[in-house]
């Protein structure tokens, strides 16, 4: 353990103290290791030596890559074979399934088993467990998705229990101000909680070749996002009515919104269709003992779904004789999916590194199905809590303007039909929140709340469905450009349908 202590002090001088200092995500930590345990499957049916396979392990670009940094550099500078360096660090490490895993392999190194047989079994296993966890993470979601439903509609309901209260009783200002101050904080603690139970995973590469949609997405949002926030502001410098405000952000926002759902749509459809595509193409390669490239030319592009058009293109390229490390990443880029980048990192590099075909297609099929199917029961989820939350958005929208709208008509009626130079006599029986004077410092600060609350439920209700479906970070101006629009036309079209109520009884 000495030697291990000096490795330790040694690294954090090295080029890797930022990496050693900074925190571990366990959701990262656990994805990340599902794709190692398959990347290593994949290149150990090649037969590649021990120093080799820890070589390319810790060259991958995953939080989990650091373990087995260390273990080539403890067999490496310390001159040890790689089953005491395995079990060297991981008795020094923390993370439970990662040190399980680093012992289980040191065992099996001093023992002669066969390395791909173990890893193949690993990653086999872990898929499951990942597989549960993820499954477990989407019913707590579940429930509270529909906790955040019951939590914003128990505080419109006291809300409104409050109101009518204050038009046939007595509430303090105080009252009124810590009862807005409480929808608010309910609002978005439920937000929060869902954000934090949601499971955490990138969906978008952040390589320098993107898809279409990525690449229109950023240039509309150099458009449309600086040139809506100054067309906000000027609208509120001309003192025009909030709700128009709402509806030139929500025009400004979905064209974004737009563009980044329909490319969530296609990268849901490629992380699907990645399965098939290296099952048949390992299949196809191994059974007419070909290389890929010619695997490739046997395919029905047809067969490739949302691919077709991805794997063409990258077939051309290949027959061009273009470098083929390029052109894979040129489609990885294509398809803007981060899940078909690990997936292509572990069918190409087991191939090139002299892996069965079949099976190194069939390792990176299975990860890419696994990932794709447990996002399709996310979606399910989202797709569920989306219109929920949108229909209660506009009942709580429409609610809070109509409250407030009918208080300030009331309020005109009462001092219409007050007799002349007698107003504080006829007012004196009235609550005394002091909603009935023309000018009351309290109807203005009403307004100033329904307002806020009203912004607050936008935003919160937004990044409530976006957390909950995840994606890129584009998609949530789809969310937020749905619900300022649906409270933009809240603000503008409830007070005339209230005053339209009201006509009779002047």
């Amino acid at each position: 353990m000495k030697f291990y202590k000096f490795w330790a002090k040694s690294e954090e001088r090295g080029a890797d103290k930022k990496d050693a200092k900074r925190s571990i995500d366990t959701e990262a930590l656990d994805m990340d290791f599902f794709c190692q345990l398959t990347y290593m499957a994949a290149i150990a049916t090649s037969g590649i030596s021990r120093s080799g396979l820890f070589d390319h392990a810790a060259a991958l670009p995953y939080v989990s890559a650091r373990y087995f940094k260390r273990v080539n550099f403890v067999a490496k500078a310390f001159n040890h074979d790689y089953s005491e360096a395995c079990n060297i660090v991981g008795q020094a490490t923390k993370e439970l399934e990662v040190k399980a895993l680093l012992l289980r392999l040191s065992g099996v190194l001093s023992s002669g088993e066969d390395i791909a047989t173990f890893l193949e079994r690993e990653s086999q296993v872990f898929s499951e467990s990942y597989g549960g966890r993820y499954e477990g993470r989407l019913e707590i979601l579940r429930k509270w998705t529909d906790a955040y439903v019951a939590l914003i509609m128990t505080s419109a309901i006291v809300t409104v229990m409050a109101v009518v209260t204050l038009m046939i009783g007595n509430i303090t200002l105080g009252f009124m101000v810590a009862l807005s101050v409480l929808t608010i904080v309910v609002t978005i603690a439920g937000t929060w909680l869902i954000y934090r139970t949601a499971p955490r995973e990138t969906k978008t590469h952040s390589l320098p070749y993107r898809s279409k949609e990525q690449n229109l997405a950023r240039s509309v949002a150099k458009l449309t996002l600086p040139v809506g926030g100054i067309t906000a502001i000027s609208l509120l410098v001309m003192k025009v009515d909030f709700g128009w405000v709402m509806l030139v952000v929500s025009l400004f926002l979905f064209p974004l919104g737009l563009i980044s759902k329909i490319d969530d749509s296609k990268i849901d459809k490629r992380d699907s269709d990645i399965a098939g595509f290296f099952r048949s193409l390992g299949g196809v390669s191994q059974a007419i003992g070909a290389t890929i490239n010619e695997a490739m030319g046997r395919l029905d592009f047809r067969s490739m779904g949302r691919l077709k058009d991805d794997v063409n293109l990258l077939y051309k390229r290949l027959l061009a004789g273009i470098d083929r490390t390029p052109c894979w990443d040129t489609f990885v880029g294509d398809t803007g999916s981060e899940q078909v980048n690990p997936s292509v990192r572990i069918f190409w590099d087991g191939v090139t590194l002299g892996g069965e075909p079949e099976k190194v297609g069939n390792d990176a099929s299975d990860f890419a199905m696994k990932i794709a199917l447990l996002r399709e029961k996310r979606q399910l989820i989202a797709s569920g809590f989306l219109w929920l939350a949108m229909a209660m958005h506009v009942i709580l929208a429409v609610l809070l303007v109509f409250i407030y709208q009918t208080l300030l008509t009331f309020t005109g009626l009462i001092q219409s039909i007050a007799p002349e130079g007698d107003n504080v006599q006829a007012m004196a029986n009235l609550p005394s929140f002091g909603i009935f004077s023309g000018s009351s410092m309290e109807l203005n600060l009403m307004y100033f709340m329904v307002t806020v609350i009203v912004i607050v439920l936008a935003l919160a209700n937004a990044f409530a469905v976006y957390a909950t479906s995840g994606g890129h970070i584009y998609k949530f101006s789809y969310y937020l450009a749905m619900t300022t629009g649906i409270s933009g036309a809240a603000i503008l079209f409830v007070p005339p349908v209230v005053d339209m109520m009201f006509t009779g009884m002047a």
